[in-house]
């Protein structure tokens, strides 16, 4: 009962702290020409939701943080408070792909529209250079993006689904370092179509970043791909404490307290 009205509780403010920051970052968008105030307004926006979920976030790797210039933020995703997560606790400023309803949804979406995040059309292949080209432009500015190469959620919390390979190709393509993060525990805090909230510790695993070109050397797209994929997997397991792929058992929600 306690998490029923907790949630209850916390789904209102949601919504407040949405309609507030994001009516924030709009007037800041008049004069604001970095994005410096209107990330702050995002960056807030998730610490509140943090807090009033119960969401406690542990970043290893946190020296693999300080970065300079352009990267490609690559990070698994299987829940809503994934971009709370990462938002609260980047140290710099970036900009996502996001899918495109999401920018025609009142409040969040005029902030996504205003601050120049990246909306993706899913399926429309005809979009997809223009989507490349916005992206390249962030990263010529020397703004990094942030992107999930999973394409969508995914339905197994305990490992990631296969890597898809535009996020490799923009990298390719623009010869920015890949940042790869993986965070463990956001599935139990908000399970996939649930609007009960677990509170817990999130897991945010920052590994060092990851060049395609080493050394006047192409790495092939595949073999990084597949790293990186590794990488995820062994966080995974190293929390869960069983191979990714082993479907044995369920963890409960209170190993990530």
């Amino acid at each position: 009962m306690l998490k029923y009205l907790h949630s209850i509780i916390a789904i209102p403010l949601i919504y407040l702290y949405t309609m507030v920051m994001a009516t924030l970052s709009l007037t800041f968008s008049l004069f604001d020409r970095t994005g410096e105030l209107q990330h702050w307004c995002s960056r807030a926006w998730c610490k509140l939701i943090a807090a009033t979920v119960g969401m406690k976030v542990i970043i290893h790797g946190a020296e693999n943080l300080k970065l300079q210039g352009a990267a490609i933020v690559m990070s698994n995703h299987q829940s809503y408070m994934d971009i709370p997560t990462l938002f609260a606790n980047l140290p710099f400023q970036f900009r996502i792909f996001a899918k495109r309803p999401l920018f025609y949804v009142p409040f969040m979406g005029w902030h996504l529209w205003r601050s120049g995040h990246i909306p993706v059309d899913r399926g429309n292949h005809a979009s997809t250079t223009k989507t490349l080209n916005l992206a390249t432009e962030k990263l010529r500015a020397g703004i990094p993006v942030l992107i999930f190469p999973e394409g969508t959620r995914g339905d197994e919390y305990q490992k990631v689904k296969r890597l898809k390979a535009g996020a490799f190709k923009l990298a390719q393509m623009t010869n920015a370092p890949i940042l790869p993060i993986t965070i463990v525990g956001t599935a139990l805090i908000l399970k996939p179509n649930s609007l009960l909230f677990n509170p817990g510790t999130v897991h945010m695993f920052v590994d060092p970043p990851i060049y395609l070109k080493e050394n006047d050397q192409e790495r092939d797209v595949a073999e990084v791909m597949a790293e990186i994929e590794n990488q995820m997997n062994d966080h995974l397991a190293s929390i869960f404490g069983k191979p990714a792929n082993d479907q044995s058992s369920t963890v409960p929600v209170s190993i990530l307290r």
